[in-house]
This record gives C-alpha cells, sequence and structure tokens, in this order.
C-alpha cells in the first residue's frame, strides 16, 4: 500500500488524459484542412448549386465542361450545396463566388422569399441564362472574369443548344456589367 490513494491516482490518471487530448488538439487544429479549402476556391471557378434546385447539378456539370474547353485556365469545377440553407449561407459569406440556379429560386433568392424567406435577400448579378435557368455571380465578381466567363458561354458548341440569345440576356435586369460588355461585343475590361 505505498501508493497514493485510489480516488487520487484516478483523479491524475483523468488530468493527464484531458491535458493529453487537449495537446493533441493544438497540434492537430494548426495542420487544419480549411486554409487549403480557401485556396481550393481561389484556384477554381467553383459553379455552386444545390440538390433542392433539381436540375441545377446536372447542368453545371454540362456548364463546367463548357467552360473548361473555351477557358480551360478557369478549371471550372461543379459545387454542390445540400440544401438552400447552406448555399445561401455559402453565398452570403462569399465563400463561393459563382452559383447557378432555375429562374423562379433565383428570383426569390433576390428578394428572401421561397425557399429563402428564413435566410434573407442575396444580392448578386446574373451571368447569363440558359432556358430556365441562371448563372448568377457576387455583386464584387471581377468584371474581366465575368467577361471571360459570358464569352466562354458564347462560344461554346457544348452548350449551344441551351443558351438564351443574346438579346433575351441583355434585356435582364441584373446582368452583370462584365456580361454585358461580353454581349455588346466589347473589349474585356482591364482590372486595375
Amino acid at each position: 500500500m505505498g501508493g497514493p490513494p485510489y480516488f487520487l491516482a484516478r483523479g491524475m490518471k483523468l488530468i493527464y488524459q484531458s491535458l493529453s487530448l487537449v495537446l493533441a488538439m493544438l497540434v492537430l487544429s494548426a495542420h487544419s484542412p480549411w486554409g487549403q479549402v480557401q485556396v481550393y476556391r481561389q484556384k477554381h471557378l467553383l459553379i455552386m448549386s444545390t440538390i433542392s434546385d433539381e436540375p441545377t447539378y446536372p447542368f453545371s456539370r454540362r456548364l463546367v465542361t463548357a467552360i473548361n474547353v473555351a477557358l480551360p485556365e478557369a478549371r471550372a469545377r461543379p459545387a454542390r450545396a445540400k440544401h438552400f440553407e447552406r448555399l445561401h449561407s455559402l453565398f452570403a459569406t462569399k465563400q463561393m463566388q459563382v452559383m447557378l440556379l432555375s429562374r423562379v429560386n433565383a428570383e426569390a433568392a433576390l428578394k428572401g422569399s421561397g425557399p429563402f424567406a428564413e435566410y434573407g435577400a442575396l444580392s448578386f448579378k446574373v451571368l447569363y441564362q440558359f432556358g430556365q435557368l441562371q448563372l448568377l455571380a457576387q455583386t464584387d465578381f471581377p468584371a474581366e472574369h465575368a467577361w471571360l466567363v459570358t464569352n466562354a458561354i458564347l462560344n461554346s458548341e457544348e452548350i449551344s443548344e441551351f443558351i438564351d440569345p443574346p438579346e433575351t440576356v441583355l434585356s435582364l435586369q441584373n446582368l452583370h456589367h462584365g456580361s454585358l460588355l461580353a454581349l455588346q461585343k466589347e473589349p474585356m475590361p482591364i482590372q486595375r
């Protein structure tokens, strides 16, 4: 019976385990993958859609293919949110720059109604329209990038049957300035 009483030994073991757990968390958090997610988002044109808006994800895959053929340096990739709440969160916090929504849901997002009523309105500009779908970007999405994406869409054979005529897109109220320039066959704006 030369050691400490049982309850003291058990308490010391619990303290040691707790300290070990805290130390392990500190070491592992220093190598968090979240920084790499940000780098990935900066290196790729991610086109976000949501499972809840049924036709958007299959079309985003086609759109990504078309953009990558015309503009390989964009490194476009489809990204899919599980539901409108996640899509809203990622776009509202500017973690995602571009999204594809059906026109009905794009209008609801702009007004903060329908599936976005609980989360509030989103601010965005239209890059292009494909029948009942709209490609949307952050309001501060660079005009040069909007021009490049719009030009890639206009020159794509892969999705030419799905794009609305330029005259239709030009009539949209919320059109991105860079897209407007591309549709009017103006030169690409230079970012200063």
